[in-house]
């Protein structure tokens, strides 16, 4: 009769949605006689749960197109939404539960309503880290935002957390966005291990603030915070260039062949995928390591303080500014698969073109050839490596110190190494040999066979446990006109009982000789009476590490206290001594004080500053 009234029943069964299933759906339609408003109810169903419902009206009259719908979550499966990430965010996954309307104009609807998450997450591949969202983290929805109020996210595999808060926004369910700021005390922003390629590897924890934003195929992660513990970022060093690398040849598109022609400038855009800023405050919590030569296994690895900014992006951008300065560390020298030094880095102060630094070597050896009187074992050596003046051709200089042997024998080898030129020989023959040198007829590589085969040991069975190390020490003996010293295998052991007492030991049994039933060692342990550990008490036995030919081995025993005091002038001293406040804690007593104290240290010592205060009356 001249009446049309549109009416559709719609089903599908099993949908798939980017290789996910999501279920059966079903909609129901009825339009008016105009055809242009319908009453729409829509049904995903999948195991028996309606995961989705939408209800209401929608009109696509060319005036004025339409929505208004009431939508309904029940464990909606978000894995489907992977396509989105761009390759810059996947593992896209969890389920959703809420409520939403959908109203305003069909071309560009508003969103209102409020989502539930649970086993949510994803990932960041170029990062290799993995966040999970908390069981009923809330999320709202404003026009076309997704907006995250403090939700908490925890990465996967070390379950450090932050808080996430900002928006993701779309245009109809495309051209995404994100404008994200996230706020953590401790929380894993990097988790990657090294292959052929790698400009940097590592784990990275931060604390501060972070912010991730832009379009999801270009998106820029900004940090500004601090190291937090845990934080070990490797820096391999590659010598290797190929031709490719500089590139002086560049072929035009089509585009930009037709732009020559009409004299345009085309501005050509690198789309990055994903640009990480980051702005640290590097601690001592972080561990640095340069990888200076991958084959040899030589390495720089310390700890230190300083500011430091990288800028990085997927097509392979790595730069780096700041200042670091180093507090402790270890330089593993290691060559041809024979030799292995290990030098202990000292804080340095490299300005400008110039160097200052300071490297420690720590080794036993014999040093009969400098004694009138030889003896029978090796003593404990600490090589002091200097190097200062210009950068491009500094000035190396060494220093021998002998601890913990009888200042008769100190005095003599101080008497003997007095010559500069005497000095450094021996210290390039002790870094080379493990051993002193009396001429080329004294020189002998026990040492070194010596501390490689006891590397490769510890290497074997080392462990990371900061509680307990336990390690391997294999001394070889010297066979020389000169000289006959035994051979010796022993164990070391650190551990740390409780936060208040420490113990190191090490026992030996000498091999190859007659006296295999003998067996020597030390061991101290250490009582921590203060926090902060300045006050100790000892109790130690110690082997006599001096041995005339013929004498037998003597230990000596003692207990004691010792209290370490950091001062800069005799007069600081006396203040400590008599009130009891140590520098190292100082700073943390009395913050006007402090600051009292900072004022006066520009003074001269005759010169000091009050603070005048006055009294007002109302």
């Amino acid at each position: 009769n001249g009446i049309y009234l549109p009416k559709s029943d719609i089903e599908v069964s099993n949908l798939f949605v980017n290789d996910y299933d999501l279920g059966n759906l079903t909609a129901k339609i009825k339009g008016n006689n105009s055809i242009t408003n319908y009453g729409v109810d829509v049904a995903l169903v999948n195991d028996n749960l309606k995961s989705f419902g939408a209800k209401g009206f929608i009109d696509v009259s060319a005036t004025n197109p339409s929505i208004d719908l009431d939508v309904v979550f029940e464990e909606f499966l978000l894995d489907p939404l992977n396509p989105l990430g761009e390759g810059v965010i996947s593992n896209i996954r969890g389920l959703v539960s809420g409520k939403a309307s959908v109203t305003g104009n069909l071309n560009k609807p508003d969103i209102n309503g409020e989502l539930l998450l649970d086993r949510a997450g994803l990932s960041i591949p170029y990062l290799n880290v993995d966040y999970g969202f908390d069981f009923d983290s809330k999320v709202t929805l404003r026009k076309q935002q997704f907006i995250f109020n403090n939700v908490a996210m925890t990465d996967s595999k070390f379950f450090s957390q932050g808080y996430l808060n900002g928006f993701i926004e779309h245009n109809n369910f495309s051209d995404w966005e994100l404008g994200l700021e996230l706020n953590t005390d401790r929380l894993l922003v990097l988790n990657t291990v090294e292959d052929e390629e790698s400009l940097y590897y590592g784990d990275g924890f931060v604390t501060g603030e972070a912010s991730i934003k832009g379009p999801t195929d270009q998106l820029i992660i900004k940090v500004v915070g601090s190291t937090a513990p845990g934080t070990v970022f490797n820096i391999p060093l590659n010598d290797s260039e190929s031709f490719g690398d500089n590139s002086f040849i560049h072929f035009l598109t089509p585009e930009e062949k037709q732009a020559r022609i009409n004299g345009e400038v085309v501005e050509q855009i690198e789309v990055s995928g994903l640009e990480l800023d980051f702005d640290l405050d590097v601690n001592q919590n972080a561990t640095i390591e340069i990888v200076i030569d991958k084959e040899a296994g030589s390495t720089i690895k310390g700890s230190g303080e300083g500011g430091l900014r990288f800028l990085i992006n997927t097509n392979g951008t790595f730069n780096m500014w700041g200042d670091f300065s180093v507090f402790e560390g270890i330089y593993n020298f290691k060559y041809g698969g024979f030799v292995e030094k290990k030098f202990e880095v000292e804080e340095g102060d490299p300005m400008g073109a110039e160097i200052n630094l300071k490297a420690i070597y720590k080794t036993t050896a014999n040093p009969s050839v400098l004694l009138d009187n030889p003896i029978t074992q090796r003593i404990p050596v600490e090589v002091d490596i200097y190097l200062t003046g210009d950068l491009e051709q500094p000035q190396p200089d060494f220093d021998l110190r002998f601890p913990n042997v009888s200042s008769t024998v100190k005095s003599e080898l101080d008497y003997r190494l007095s010559s500069k030129d005497e000095r450094n020989n021996q210290a390039l023959t002790l870094l080379g040999t493990g051993s002193f040198s009396n001429g080329i007829r004294g020189v002998n590589f026990t040492g070194t066979i010596s501390e490689r085969l006891s590397g490769i040991v510890n290497n074997i069975i080392g462990g990371d446990n900061d509680n307990l190390n336990v390690g391997i020490d294999l001394e070889l003996g010297e066979n020389t006109p000169d000289l006959q010293t035994d051979n010796r295998f022993g164990l070391t052991l650190q551990t740390q009982i409780s936060d208040k007492i420490l113990v190191n030991g090490k026992l030996g049994v000498p091999f190859g000789t007659a006296q295999q039933t003998t067996i020597t060692g030390d061991v101290q342990v250490d009582w921590l009476l203060n926090d902060d550990g300045t006050f100790r008490a000892k109790v130690f036995n110690r082997e006599n590490t001096i041995r005339n030919f013929g004498e037998e081995i003597g230990y000596t025993q003692g207990i004691g206290l010792s209290y370490n005091v950091e001062f800069d002038t005799f007069k600081e001293l006396l203040q400590i001594i008599f009130s009891g406040k140590n520098k190292k804690n100082k700073k943390t007593d009395n913050p006007v004080k402090e600051k009292e104290d900072e004022q006066d240290s520009f003074l001269p010592e005759y010169m000091s500053m009050k603070e005048k205060k006055t009294k007002s009356k109302s």
